[in-house]
């Protein structure tokens, strides 16, 4: 009984709309990377549950949540199915932009989902945030690490993993305010996936790399000698 009435809980709903999204990203990327059937299956797989699983073992949280709602596997089976079909005659249509949308609507609601899970068992707000940002990035690094590609969220330099960091604390101000705890999920996602689209599309970086080469350009004598020489 306690597991229907969940179901029927709207937090429910956010988590299926993470996992489904998180799941596409998983399939289109292994499709792009010709990856087989169960390669596709295990990228969308590890993108949709691997947050969730990381946040369930931070909070000792028994059984997981894969486990508890196996319909929810279904879905991901069903989606690794017939993606690719989807894939193969509109693949004009579905660009880069598809899977970037993908992963920030997943990143947006696990990241605040996450944070909820552990701000409704007492976790403090800072553990809380970081609980959150490990569930909506952790996917992601599962996805990467199995295609044998640099993580995303360590290597790639626009704001992704600290757009989530920034969300979820929107998320506690919003409950702090008083707002009800749907809301300030539904409005802490958007906030994520919004400012994660923004920084995707106005090609926004964050970095210190570039400073810490330019100062080494600038010291090194080896350095002049190579640039003098080209």
């Amino acid at each position: 009984v306690e597991l229907a009435q969940s179901r029927m809980d709207p937090l429910y709903l956010t988590d299926v709309i993470g996992i489904v999204a998180f799941a596409f990203a998983g399939v289109l990327i292994g499709v792009r990377m010709k990856c087989d059937p169960v390669g596709v299956f295990v990228l969308a797989f590890s993108t949709a549950f691997g947050g969730g699983i990381f946040r369930d073992l931070l909070i000792d949280r028994r059984p997981m949540y894969w486990i508890e709602y196996q319909e929810l596997v279904w879905l991901v089976l069903f989606i690794t199915v017939f993606t690719p079909w989807l894939f193969k005659f509109y693949k004009k249509h579905l660009s880069y932009d598809w899977f970037v949308w993908s992963d920030a609507i997943g990143l947006g609601f696990f990241s605040v989902v996450g944070t909820s899970h552990g701000i409704n068992l007492g976790v403090p707000w800072l553990a809380s945030v970081l609980c959150g940002v490990a569930t909506g990035v952790f996917g992601g690094l599962c996805r990467d690490t199995f295609l044998n590609i640099k993580p995303g969220v360590i290597y790639d330099h626009q704001p992704y993993a600290s757009v989530a960091f920034l969300g979820c604390w929107v998320y506690i101000l919003l409950l702090e305010l008083g707002m009800s705890n749907v809301w300030a999920i539904w409005l802490g996602s958007i906030f994520i996936i919004a400012l994660r689209m923004w920084c995707y599309y106005k090609k926004w970086h964050i970095s210190y790399h570039d400073q810490f080469i330019a100062d080494e350009q600038n010291t090194s004598p080896e350095t002049h000698r190579d640039l003098g020489r080209s």
